[in-house]
């Protein structure tokens, strides 16, 4: 059972106009995510469109596990949004509401993550993870794509497996025609075991896988990088069974060191101790998040600390020094004070008026006549 991609943009599905895909590749797991708006009432929706084949049963089914996960999900902790649409006729679909945003994919396409968002936004990735665990659900297609950042930072994540079962079989059909973006988040067990699942029975999805994948796209919204990189299907095969994970020089600092024993935890090999370990992981990030949050903030305080610092020596300066209206105002007093003063001072007597160019007659006489003399 194969997805068809053939839906474009500006296409109708019932009374909804496609806008972009969210996660179609062909061969790849059988579903179809969009995301559309509806034409009359204008609010966008998840679209999930099911391949022409798919079996009724399988999508009644997706409809009544969908609203018992609305009824019955865990006590303080949201579940899925109720269905706004759904149609059992090939190609049949389902609808929920979506809010503005962007998916993780569309974010790290703009521009790398700081080490403090990537623990933030990792750990509410990993938290809604649990509370599909804890409701029974395996989500089976964890990808940048399928989480969606709403506006208000809300984390939402798309498409789990139980809305529409994937299987090892169905991962088995997309490497048959390879897709290593596909491999590339598959646990050891998923691909060791895909090629077995072609011709026997379909093992399903379980919490452990969902933990690997959690950790690859941790370690992606933390290095930039998919911690597996390969050019064919058996090489990518051998990476993710053996490969060791080497964070050296994929980040600045010491946040390489601080996510290391989260890699380790999510990516163990051993899926009997990753099962366990989301709550550990989730711990971790939580640990990391607070930490860095008290360094950022301290640098800021730091800045702000030193403007208020500048601008309070500025207005001891300012007052201290008289501005120029000042100046010339205390000038201008200072003379209308001589000019005061010289005028409330009394005249000298006559005879010291008169005694003074006598003085002088008598001093010019007396070096004359030493002269003459």
């Amino acid at each position: 059972m194969r997805t068809s991609c053939s839906v474009k943009a500006g296409d109708i599905i019932s009374r909804f106009r496609v806008q972009n895909p969210l996660h179609c590749h062909p061969g790849e797991l059988p579903l179809a995510l969009y995301r559309a708006q509806d034409i009359a009432a204008r609010f966008w929706v998840l679209l999930q469109r099911y391949p022409k084949d798919a079996p009724r049963a399988e999508v009644e089914a997706a409809v009544d596990h969908n609203e018992m996960l609305v009824r019955e999900g865990p006590d303080g902790e949201k579940g899925p949004a109720p269905l706004v649409d759904w149609s059992f006729e090939p190609p049949a679909h389902l609808a929920w509401p979506l809010g503005g945003g962007e998916t993780l994919r569309q974010r790290l396409q703009r521009s790398p993550l700081g080490p403090e968002q990537a623990a933030d936004l990792g750990l509410a990735i990993a938290s809604a993870l649990r509370t599909l665990h804890r409701a029974g659900v395996v989500h089976g297609s964890l990808r940048p794509g399928n989480v969606q950042l709403a506006e208000g930072g809300e984390v939402k994540l798309l498409a789990p497996s139980s809305l529409g079962p994937v299987t090892l079989a169905a991962a088995a059909e997309a490497i048959e025609s390879p897709s290593l973006w596909t491999a590339a988040y598959l646990s050891p067990e998923q691909i060791e075991g895909a090629a077995a699942a072609i011709t026997g029975e379909p093992v399903p999805f379980t919490t452990a896988d969902d933990v690997w994948t959690l950790g690859v796209v941790l370690y992606e919204l933390v290095t930039g990088e998919l911690p597996f990189i390969a050019n064919t299907y058996e090489a990518m095969r051998r990476a993710v069974a053996v490969q060791p994970i080497d964070l050296a020089g994929t980040l600045p600092g010491s946040a390489p060191e601080a996510f290391e024993p989260v890699f380790a935890a999510a990516l163990d090999r051993d899926p009997d101790r990753r099962r366990a370990a989301l709550d550990d992981v989730i711990g971790r990030l939580r640990r990391i998040r607070d930490e860095l949050r008290p360094r950022v903030r301290s640098a800021e305080d730091s800045v702000s600390r030193a403007h208020a610092r500048k601008s309070a020596v500025a207005r001891d300066r300012s007052a201290a020094s008289p501005r120029k209206g000042e100046w010339q105002s205390a000038i201008e007093s200072l003379n209308d004070r001589r000019r005061r003063l010289a005028r409330e001072r009394p005249a000298p007597p006559m005879w010291r008026v008169l005694l003074l160019p006598l003085a002088a007659l008598l001093l010019a006489g007396a070096v004359a006549a030493a002269l003459l003399l």
